[in-house]
């Protein structure tokens, strides 16, 4: 097996050789070996340099902890495989294990407004909690609400358009580490590779091909979630559109991908419903009741959520004016709003309002 992962690795690096290629040359000649003994064959240019290379990227990936996984290799997403052109290997830092499990993705602007970004955590934290990955790629803005979101209840897998062990942006050197320790990092490219703007396009078929559907959370019309969006309708993937206000431009692409037939997702249980069929029995069998109704006392909650209920009663609140007037800070009320949420005694209204539900 290594011989043939470092075979892999040499013929996916010659010049003119890319997924699609790659792919066909393993089909023709059998394995990556026969493969690179063909192409020496015919004159290709392959030596010393290029074996020492892929070999110092096994042993680099080993020192590291990550895994070295071949499009050949059972713990390769078998998802993946089935898009147009899937990449040839992956490298995988953290738990490989979550590649098998149901995913769904939850992708978007960088430049998100505080109801796209409360929107992103709070379906990542839903999904996971009910035993599917929620896949991003660990941007500024959308993808790392989803991220977070998801940590709160379950894991997340971030595609990178660099190597693993590269952190971008690197912002989200915490973000980074808590997905190491929690989740998996992921990316076709080999290690050290530095972020160009050419891999991230190339990066978001992955993110689209390792799910069963893409949320798109907020995006104006020229968006890189707009393209994972069309990689997952070439992928035969659903796709989610989260609405937003009509009169705000990040939310323009969304509005046209509902309009041209996406999936409307105004929580995470629309996701579920619409992917039931596809998804595993433990994980229809998790959660998926009706909210129990609220009592009208708001005793049985927590100080802090109450507190928050007792602002509620008089009328809606817009979340940073329930940050403001209970002196908490804005990531505690996000998370006492969501869990009230999920038990039934809030709503989320448009506008990153909330109000109490009757």
């Amino acid at each position: 097996m290594i011989d043939e992962c470092l075979a892999l690795l040499q013929l996916r690096r010659m010049p003119r050789v890319g997924d699609v290629r790659c792919m066909a040359l393993l089909q023709k000649f059998g394995s990556a070996q026969a493969a690179l003994e063909g192409l020496r064959a015919d004159g290709a240019p392959l030596g010393a340099r290029e074996e020492k290379w892929a070999t110092d990227q096994l042993t680099r990936a080993t020192a590291l902890g990550a895994q070295f996984i071949p499009i050949f290799d059972d713990r390769y997403p078998a998802l993946l495989r089935q898009i147009p052109d899937p990449p040839v290997h992956l490298f995988v830092y953290g738990k490989a294990a979550l590649l098998q499990a149901p995913s769904v993705a939850i992708v978007g602007s960088r430049r998100c407004s505080p109801y796209g970004k409360h929107v992103a955590r709070r379906f990542g934290c839903d999904l996971a909690a009910r035993g599917i990955t929620v896949i991003s790629g660990l941007a500024l803005g959308i993808d790392a609400a989803a991220h977070v979101g998801a940590l709160e209840a379950g894991a997340t897998v971030a595609v990178l358009g660099c190597g693993v062990d590269v952190v971008y942006p690197a912002a989200h050197g915490a973000l980074y580490k808590r997905i190491l320790a929690e989740g998996a990092i992921l990316s076709e490219l080999p290690l050290g590779t530095r972020p160009e703007a050419g891999s991230f396009p190339r990066r978001n078929r992955i993110i689209s091909g390792l799910s069963l559907g893409v949320v798109i959370a907020e995006a104006p019309q020229r968006s890189g979630a707009l393209i994972t969006a069309r990689c997952a309708m070439e992928q035969n993937r659903e796709v989610f559109a989260i609405p937003g206000e009509v009169t705000n431009r990040r939310c323009e692409g969304c509005l046209a991908l509902l309009r041209d037939g996406a999936c409307l997702a105004r929580d995470a249980q629309d996701v579920i419903d619409e992917l039931w069929s596809r998804l595993p029995r433990h994980v229809q069998m998790t959660g998926g009741e009706q909210p129990v109704a609220p009592t009208s006392s708001a005793a049985v909650v927590e100080d802090e959520a109450g507190q928050l209920l007792a602002l509620l009663e008089t009328g809606t609140r817009h979340v940073d004016v329930l940050t403001r007037e209970s002196g908490m800070a804005s990531s505690v009320v996000l998370q006492q709003l969501l869990q009230l949420e999920l038990a039934g005694w809030v709503e989320a209204l448009p506008g990153g309002t909330y109000g109490r539900r009757r």
